[in-house]
């Protein structure tokens, strides 16, 4: 399970460096491909085999893929040595293309992230009225975070149960990066600090 925040923030932070890019305010910059990048390896793996019903989960793998591209094209013209104002003006274009996706990505991620909890809950209304079968969406992946929401729905057990999710993802995946972890540690002290 990719965390949908850190994607969201993660496009955010994305045009912001192709902003700076296209102000000259910064020397270089690369953009691996929409299938390699962290957002992309979770979309055409896990993304597509667990969410394909959802359709956000389509509309998201075009407009990353369309954000990718409009914002190559913006890496590409920085890093050229000729500039004229036909290349300005196009990757201008360009640029007002990537943001736009960009935009695009953050609402499909939400709707996502929010289609995926409406999951949840309908698997524990199903679950709570025993008639769960085998085509129930309790038998799908997502069925741990109801577990771990359990009863309440409140935003902050929401929050709590998404960072124990992100916390199974770096163990299973033996991430070693002390910043991840750092910052699980402080979102930990932060939803510990909103419960008082």
């Amino acid at each position: 399970m990719i965390d949908i925040t850190v994607a969201r923030i993660t496009h955010v932070e994305w045009v912001y460096q192709l902003e700076r890019l296209l102000h000259k305010e910064t020397t270089s910059a690369s953009l691996p491909s929409y299938y390699v990048c962290e957002l992309g390896v979770w979309l055409y793996g896990e993304g597509l085999r667990n969410y394909e019903e959802i359709p956000e989960i389509g509309y998201l793998v075009e407009c990353h893929r369309k954000f990718h591209v409009a914002a190559e094209r913006v890496i590409e013209w920085h890093n050229s040595s000729k500039f004229n104002s036909q290349k300005t003006a196009q990757v201008e274009i360009d640029f007002r293309e990537a943001l736009a996706t960009s935009k695009e990505i953050v609402y499909h991620l939400t709707m996502l992230e929010f289609k995926i909890l409406l999951k949840y809950q309908e698997a524990q209304e199903v679950q709570e009225s025993g008639t769960d079968d085998q085509n129930s969406m309790t038998k799908h992946s997502w069925h741990p975070l109801k577990s771990v929401i359990g009863e309440r729905n409140s935003r902050l057990n929401v929050a709590r149960a998404s960072l124990e999710l992100l916390k199974k993802d770096i163990v299973s995946s033996h991430v070693s990066d002390s910043l991840n972890r750092s910052n699980i540690v402080t979102w930990e002290k932060h939803l510990e600090k909103e419960a008082i």
